[in-house]
């Protein structure tokens, strides 16, 4: 699998991680040197607490210390994840004799990590492409000289295609997480959150809230926006119509209508809607409702207009979002 191969940065995919290929139980880390050695520790705890949630030795690992004198021999089959862990003082630039190892790692893994200053490793190997790369922001001078073609992502990870990014050793616990509940499903990455007590920042708590958080933003604290949206979340199950979101406010629906497209650049009943399938995602996902039941409560009127809106905005029916949050994607 040669990075640079891969497709160039485009709009982000809804479901980055659901590409079994790149999702492995296997795990080589690589640490720059023996100050970022606790980084992959961190790392490992969590396949180690992954593996007592799920009752087996599921995930394996092996760690290697580049830089140490006598270390064993750097390699990583097509059937493992490669972690190449920096620290966040200094880019991790590698040496000219390490390079063809690094190099060959890069290539033969089935998914490539990156946390901190080891995001310049694969920039140096020279098989990266244009990607999508979460980038510590001392190193985000350095990145784009070094690729102008990357794209910053804001998140403290990314997961683009098969490489995966983190900013630092917090946020590389978080990626670690997030590999594991793309292949284990939604119920054992929230049992594994709570079990390792960390919890998301605010812009990835807002992904998790999907459209509510995303259209907060949008309305920049626009006040009558704000209530609507408000107002909106409140009457999810007994749809309301704009005008009569438009009278709680106290303002005409005309008024409501051009402020959600200057501010949402969508119209109050898709913003509604989307709204509701919001809902409808999570109750999906995280509950046992019958998907009648769900249609009711996220004010459909029947459970196959649901479906429906639900299959076009999120490319997949309910009941495979289901399956995925319960049994992961193997």
């Amino acid at each position: 699998m040669y990075l640079s191969n891969l497709d160039p940065v485009g709009p982000s995919d809804p479901r980055p991680l659901r590409d079994q290929r790149s999702l492995s139980d296997k795990f080589v880390f690589v640490v720059q040197n023996a100050e970022n050695a606790f980084v992959a520790e961190t790392c490992i705890h969590v396949l180690r607490r992954a593996n007592r949630i799920l009752g087996h030795e599921i995930y394996r690992w092996t760690c290697i210390d580049i830089a140490a004198p006598c270390r064993q021999t750097l390699s990583c089959a097509p059937d493992q994840v490669l972690v190449l862990v920096g620290g966040v003082d200094a880019p991790w630039r590698p040496v000219k004799s390490e390079l063809p190892q690094l190099r060959s790692a890069i290539r033969n893994a089935a998914r490539v990590c990156v946390v901190g200053g080891a995001v310049f490793v694969p920039l140096m190997t020279g098989v990266l492409g244009a990607k999508r790369l979460s980038v510590h922001a001392a190193f985000h001078a350095g990145v784009q000289e070094s690729c102008p073609t990357v794209e910053l992502n804001e998140d403290t990870t990314c997961h683009h295609k098969a490489l995966s990014s983190a900013t630092g050793p917090a946020a590389a616990m978080r990626m670690m997480v997030e590999l594991i509940g793309a292949r284990e499903g939604n119920f054992t990455e929230a049992a594994l959150v709570r079990d390792l007590g960390i919890q998301a920042p605010a812009s990835e708590e807002g992904s998790l809230c999907g459209e509510r958080w995303r259209l907060h933003r949008l309305a920049q604290g626009c006040e009558i926006i704000s209530d609507a949206l408000q107002i909106m979340e409140e009457h999810i199950e007994d749809t309301l119509s704009v005008s009569q979101v438009a009278d709680i406010i106290g303002i005409s629906a005309r008024k409501l209508e051009r402020g959600f497209a200057d501010k949402l650049g969508r119209s109050p009943l898709k913003v509604y809607r989307d709204l509701r399938l919001d809902r409808a995602h999570d109750l999906v996902s995280q509950t046992a409702l019958p998907m009648g039941e769900v249609a009711i409560a996220c004010g459909f009127s029947n459970v196959t207009l649901m479906k429906r809106w639900f299959q076009r905005k999120y490319g997949e029916p309910p009941c495979e979002v289901r399956r995925h949050a319960f049994n992961g994607i193997r």
